[in-house]
């Protein structure tokens, strides 16, 4: 779901408005059963309230996936989005426009949504906290859970925002007037270190907590469904900031502690579900073939860089009936990663743990073991390992991070990955531009609500 772009982001009122409901028109407090206030949540929640609120955060999580890599997909030059009716895809997004992306661009909607689910993630954990309902045992599952989930959308929006940074910090939800209160902007590299603490203090609860979870666990998190397997998948999360931050013992240290598997399927791993249910969300990133809807194509060098014979081109894309035409650019093949409406979206995946792996190792010197992290990748999307196909590379570091990057590059095609991998490599300059005057972003513009709200509310 898209959100407004001028209501004030940090301040994630839509948020509380799904999760407590009241009238403009009331004159007096009356106790409603079915709409609890804000109070009532935060001061001694219910198992029945914490129940809930831990069902609406995990259905929270799937919001701005769509969004997120749609745009990152196309500032990546992985993806272009040729809409007829909202032209700005093509020109806006792609830099062809003077002056870049506009104050108010619509292009910043997964904001919004990551940081209401940050928001949720707070009233969740601190309902807990005060709740007489559960152990602390149980409370120490939700504090895991909370701490993990807004550490993950934390780093979607610094992703997307970059030196830009994000707000880490909210005031006390139990002061007077905290949600105008939101925290200072901090840079790329303190908000990477508080995501990280997050995540390692998630850890640490979730390895106290309660033998299951105090709340009911959706079936996307199969087999990380209780506090000890899900920390695995925290772990992982962990290994993928530490990778932003170029520490790569950290990322064979938490790896080491996830559910990475080198002899295990490459499709392990936590995935968000959708349904037709009323109520529920069907997959947003679900597409017709040869549909003339606003078509999410291919970048036509995702096809022809490819070697011959990798499996993951043809499970990725799909060949157009006829080539869809826009604004200069063609687009000769869908994106069709999902086969229905209600397929399910990998979250992280034991193929990407294994390729962070393969990073690490070529970026500690240790390019044998890199060079077979890879070879993993290759074999199961069809490739002759590196010792055949490309034999110089094996013992060349530069050579391995090329390889690498290219192998992300088809792994994790359209997740949200190629334009970040590209910018920390100082490789933007390589991503191709297929319109005249077309040029790639470094990072979104800070939003336009956040911009007014620090103009009215200095800190």
């Amino acid at each position: 779901m898209k959100h407004s772009k001028i209501k004030l982001n940090i301040l994630l009122i839509g948020g509380l408005l799904m999760l407590f409901s009241c009238s403009i028109f009331e004159t007096k407090k009356v106790v409603d059963p079915n709409f609890p206030s804000v109070e009532s949540i935060l001061t001694n929640a219910t198992a029945v309230q914490l129940n809930e609120l831990g069902v609406g955060l995990q259905s929270a999580m799937r919001n701005g996936i769509l969004a997120f890599r749609e745009v990152s997909g196309s500032i990546g030059r992985e993806v272009y989005v040729l809409s007829s009716v909202e032209t700005t895809w093509t020109t806006e997004l792609l830099g062809t426009t003077n002056g870049g992306l506009s104050l108010t661009t619509g292009f910043n909607s997964s904001y919004d949504d990551f940081s209401q689910t940050r928001r949720r993630a707070e009233i969740f954990m601190r309902s807990a906290n005060n709740s007489t309902a559960i152990t602390e045992a149980q409370k120490n599952s939700i504090r895991g859970f909370c701490n993990t989930t807004e550490a993950y959308a934390m780093l979607s929006n610094l992703n997307m925002q970059y030196q830009n940074g994000i707000r880490i910090s909210f005031t006390d939800l139990n002061a007077p007037g905290d949600m105008l209160k939101p925290g200072p902007f901090v840079s790329y590299t303190a908000a990477l270190t508080e995501i990280k603490r997050l995540l390692d203090l998630g850890a640490t609860q979730l390895s106290s907590a309660s033998p299951a979870f105090a709340f009911p666990v959706t079936s996307g998190w199969a087999g990380y469904s209780t506090p000890a397997t899900y920390r695995l998948f925290n772990r992982a999360l962990a290994a993928r900031v530490s990778m932003y931050q170029s520490d790569w013992p950290g990322v064979l240290s938490a790896l080491s502690e996830s559910f990475l598997n080198l002899n295990g399927p490459l499709a392990t791993g936590p995935v968000f579900t959708f349904s037709t249910t009323s109520g529920d969300m069907i997959n947003p990133m679900y597409q017709q073939q040869n549909t003339t809807s606003i078509p999410v194509v291919a970048q036509a060098l995702f096809i022809s860089d490819a070697e011959p014979g990798d499996t993951r081109v043809s499970a990725k894309v799909a060949k157009r009936t006829t080539p869809r035409a826009l604004n200069g650019l063609i687009g000769a093949y869908d994106v069709y990663m999902y086969n229905s409406n209600i397929s399910p979206v990998s979250i992280i995946r034991n193929e990407e743990l294994i390729l962070m792996y393969a990073e690490a190792q070529i970026q500690s010197g240790q390019l044998a073991q890199g060079a077979a992290a890879l070879d993993i990748i290759r074999v199961a999307s069809g490739l002759q390992p590196l010792a055949v196909a490309k034999p110089a590379v094996v013992g060349d570091k530069a050579m391995l991070i090329t390889e690498m990057l290219n192998q992300r590059r088809y792994s994790l095609f359209y997740e949200g990955q190629r334009w970040f991998d590209m910018r920390r490599y100082n490789l933007l300059n390589t991503l191709p531009n297929d319109l005249p005057n077309a040029m790639v972003y470094t990072q979104m513009i800070r939003p336009f609500a956040e911009v007014q709200w620090d103009e009215k509310n200095p800190q």
